[in-house]
């Protein structure tokens, strides 16, 4: 379209220039002595603007010569550009594809701008780490970090540490990416980790908390390492009696009820001879939750009261009259009170609804002590053969 109307208006222009030559009837002398040329104005007015035209191409073509080689510079440099963004999307199509070989190849070498090498190299030591190449995952982060994505080799180089287990490098790395992104998300879970592997439960728990502020967690998650974190907090504890106590109050009323915690308060107390407290932790979790190793737990406690126990034993049996751990837990305590008749009967109930091999001990050292070999022999062989058919 452009073509053509540029068409019409020079065919228009010629066409009045014609008809202005036609009519017009005045002309130009030029005099250079001793020479004289006359010639008509139309015809000056065509050749001046001839000259003028003739001129400006001169002039174009001189400037384009004179920039030739910066044009050329210019070319090479963009067929390089062009051939340096084929390379790296070749490199970042080859790590998506799983082709860790070629990614780390053409990554690990790729040559261009700051931000886009620092990334390139990242990726290099990733596919490195996929094909358990060591050194070049090293040399991969050393360069990424002199290219401006030391973040990113930082978060990279933790968790290598981590997948190999080595907590003490993975802080180390940790700590150096904190510097540049102190709540950095990623950077907290994968610290998260490495506190767990070395046994650093108070920064666990601490963690958590700024987790839980970003909601960087699922809950479940979120409740099964505090569940963690609070069982083992408690049994670093043990060895003090204050300490232990005053953790025990700081814990949410929750947890408190949890089995999984509360077996660990009521150990870490038995080690004290805080039997009593060790009996409330149970009794306040039971009473929430059923749980079958609690039951085992409460009828091994001892220091506490026997006849509290048996009592509140038997309340249990009346609400759980077929649970057979109870029984074991109940005939446990009246042995300890040399109830024999009564431990005789909770243990025949117990075997009726679940032989164990547990139960059956019991009774072969009841048989034993009232003189019953043959019947202690035979709950022996009992027990023997649960234990072969669990092998």
């Amino acid at each position: 379209m452009r073509w053509l109307i540029s068409v019409l208006i020079v065919a228009v222009l010629a066409v009045a220039l014609a008809m202005a030559g036609r009519y017009d009837p005045g002309y130009v002398v030029l005099v250079y002595p001793p020479w004289r040329m006359e010639i008509s104005f139309i015809s000056f007015v065509l050749v001046l603007a001839g000259l003028i035209v003739g001129g400006v191409m001169l002039v174009r073509l001189a400037v384009l010569t004179l920039n030739l080689p910066g044009i050329v510079r210019e070319q090479r440099a963009r067929r390089a550009a062009r051939k340096r963004d084929g390379n790296f999307v070749g490199g970042l199509k080859a790590y998506a594809e799983y082709r860790y070989q070629d990614a780390e190849q053409s990554l690990g070498q790729w040559q261009g701008d700051e931000a886009r090498m620092g990334l390139a190299q990242v990726l290099a030591a990733r596919a490195a780490q996929e094909m358990h190449a060591v050194a070049q995952r090293e040399r991969h982060v050393q360069s990424a970090t002199e290219h401006g994505a030391e973040l990113a080799a930082q978060l990279f180089e933790a968790e290598s540490c981590l997948d190999a287990k080595d907590a003490a490098a993975a802080l180390a790395a940790i700590r150096r990416a904190k510097e540049i992104a102190p709540q950095h998300t990623a950077l907290l879970r994968l610290e998260l980790k490495a506190r767990q592997l070395t046994g650093q439960w108070d920064e666990v728990e601490r963690l958590l908390d700024a987790l839980a502020r970003s909601n960087a967690l699922e809950t479940g998650v979120a409740a099964q390492l505090r569940r963690i974190a609070y069982a083992e907090n408690l049994k670093r504890r043990a060895e003090d009696d204050r300490g232990l106590l005053e953790y025990w109050k700081k814990i949410p009323a929750d947890y408190k009820q949890d089995a999984f915690v509360a077996r660990a308060a009521a150990r870490a107390f038995m080690q004290r001879g805080g039997h009593d407290t060790a009996l409330d932790v149970l009794e306040t979790a039971l009473s929430h939750e059923w749980n079958e190793d609690l039951v085992a737990l409460y009828g091994d406690l001892r220091g506490g009261s026997p006849t509290r126990q048996i009592e509140q034993a038997e309340k249990w049996l009346h609400l759980n009259p077929r649970d057979a751990q109870l029984l074991l837990t109940l005939a446990q305590l009246c042995c300890v009170q040399q109830l024999w008749g009564k431990a005789q009967k909770y243990l025949e109930a117990s075997l009726a609804i679940t032989a164990s091999t547990e139960g059956h001990i019991r009774m072969a050292e009841l048989k034993t002590q009232s003189g019953q070999t043959g019947e202690a022999c035979q709950h022996y062989q009992k027990a023997l053969a649960l234990c072969r058919a669990r092998e």
